[in-house]
């Protein structure tokens, strides 16, 4: 039998929840395991997130709790706000941390976004002022603005629009993507192991701790940090500490041609509705991301096809709010799937398991990456609270600088860089301007699949998709991997990027 690698934590799951966790962790001389099923980081639930961080004191999340006050019985309602409660005080908490966090782990897509909630109709007006009255009584800082007013601030919104409200200082947008690789890089240089296509497939409690089985190597450890998202049910059944349920509803997204940058500026969307979201935001790329259809439920957490009519049905949605925009637009469609506890859906569960208190499950709500620091350093005090010595990592270096754009670069300094590496000056993927330079860099960090090239630079994310240099990034992946151009995976062991080699098409049939 091989002999396990032993450590004092494992975290199961490179998600935003895992990754921050980890790198919590690593500011403390703790010996660490990130582990994760998939070949790269934030590969699940996190990949496909809206990449929205925003407060529990503004416009969205009033939007969030009028929506909860019509679906509950008027006798379940209550008082919406809890301020006690775990999720508004670690997303308030998170939210606080996220400009400093941003800025030492180099986001270069995170930006504060003004949100605005227009009402082009007598039930959305109505609507609109259910939510700015919650506003008031709860003290959150949005702004009124009349029809003229919202025309002068964003004049591409629709025409009919009667009324707004406006929030400018409760949200920012980001990548969800890169805001887990800068995590698991600057976790990685920090000391914690992160290893990857390694599937938990059983844990066993022993002295001291846990065995936990992989797909690459056992595990011994005193400690595990459950944030496996959509299979956390999973993971705490092999430990015998699940006592909750997991349901999952899965929405559909477009991004549209960055030919639209500058068509809005702000994040707009309308007055809650169940089920129903419609929002449209600028991203930093310029493109326009929608989410303007409806939240369907599933039963399984990788169903994350798409159909054309969700997508007409969404472009449709985003109309209504950008009238301009149109179904030759899209570049790309995809869906999320999100995750809810059925034992509170309305809150996370983070908490030391009263069946074993070296088990912690952190099963995470919507909205999980605005409250990600936060509850890092939550889990992080659960440890030492069952007696993980953390003691502070005298060399931690919070910084981590991300891969160089080129295209984003001042001349003076892309003439430096090209002076000292060449490659940075052959363009690849001509729709984003990325060059060689950068996507060897990413491989080099870490990326063994087209799409972990794609997350780290924004090759194939162009309006071709990678019609015209998928066969340049593969090239590059098999010569930096040193592996042949057909072992090429698009994102996992079983998606080959190319399927037949010349000679077997031209004998297929034979």
């Amino acid at each position: 039998m091989e002999k396990p690698i032993e450590t004092q934590v494992v975290i199961i799951g490179a998600g935003s929840t895992g990754t921050v966790i980890a790198r919590e962790l690593s500011k403390y001389k703790v010996d660490a395991i990130l582990v994760d099923k998939a070949v790269d980081v934030g590969c699940g639930e996190t990949r496909s997130s809206h990449g929205s961080v925003y407060s529990s004191k503004g416009l969205s999340w009033a939007s969030s709790l009028v929506l909860k006050s019509m679906v509950l019985e008027p006798k379940d309602r209550g008082s919406l706000l809890h301020p006690e409660s775990l999720k508004e005080r670690l997303t308030l908490k998170g939210f606080i941390m996220f400009d400093s966090l941003a800025k030492d782990i180099d986001l270069s897509s995170y930006s504060r976004i003004k949100r605005i909630m227009i009402a082009t109709n007598d039930d959305e007006l109505k609507k609109l002022e259910v939510t700015e009255e919650l506003c008031k009584q709860m003290d959150f800082e949005v702004q009124r603005l009349g029809r003229d007013d919202m025309l002068a601030l964003e004049p591409n919104v629709a025409t009919k629009t009667i009324r707004a409200l406006s929030d400018t200082a409760s949200a920012s947008n980001m990548y969800p993507w890169e805001y887990v690789i800068a995590l698991a890089e600057n976790a990685k240089a920090n000391g914690v192991r992160i290893m990857l296509g390694a599937e938990v497939k059983a844990i066993t409690p022993v002295s001291g701790g846990f065995a936990v089985q992989t797909t690459r190597r056992p595990i011994k450890t005193e400690f595990i940090i459950n944030a496996a998202g959509p299979y956390s049910d999973k993971i705490a059944q092999m430990a015998d500490v699940c006592d909750f349920g997991l349901r999952f509803v899965k929405s559909e997204m477009l991004v549209l041609d960055k030919r639209l940058k500058g068509l809005i500026n702000s994040h707009i969307g309308t007055p809650p509705s169940p089920g129903s979201p419609r929002s449209v935001k600028p991203t930093a790329s310029g493109n326009i991301h929608t989410v303007c259809h409806e939240y369907i439920p599933v039963e399984d957490p990788e169903d994350v096809y798409t159909k054309r009519e969700w997508g007409v049905a969404n472009i449709v949605g985003a109309q209504e709010l950008v009238p301009s925009l149109q179904e030759k637009d899209i570049i790309t469609s995809f869906s999320g799937v999100r995750v809810f506890n059925t034992r509170d859906p309305n809150d996370h569960i983070i908490e030391v398991s009263k069946k074993n208190p070296n088990f912690i499950n952190v099963i995470i709500r919507l909205p999980g990456v605005s409250a990600s620091p936060a509850i890092a350093e939550y889990v992080v005090g659960l440890l030492g609270n069952q007696g993980l010595a953390l003691t502070t990592n005298p060399d931690f270096n919070p910084h981590r600088k991300g891969i160089p754009q080129v295209s984003k670069l001042p001349d003076q300094q892309k003439e430096q860089l090209i002076a000292k590496d060449s490659r940075y000056g052959h363009v690849v993927c001509s729709c984003e301007k990325v060059t060689e330079g950068e996507i060897v860099e990413a491989i080099r960090r870490g990326a063994r699949t087209v799409q972990g090239v794609k997350y780290r630079t924004r090759s194939t994310m162009g309006r071709c998709q990678g019609n015209f240099c998928l066969p340049c990034v593969v090239k590059l992946l098999a010569r930096e991997l040193e592996i042949p151009v057909y072992d090429v995976t698009l994102k996992s062991s079983l998606s080959h990027a190319l399927l037949h080699r010349s000679e077997e098409l031209l004998s297929f049939g034979e």
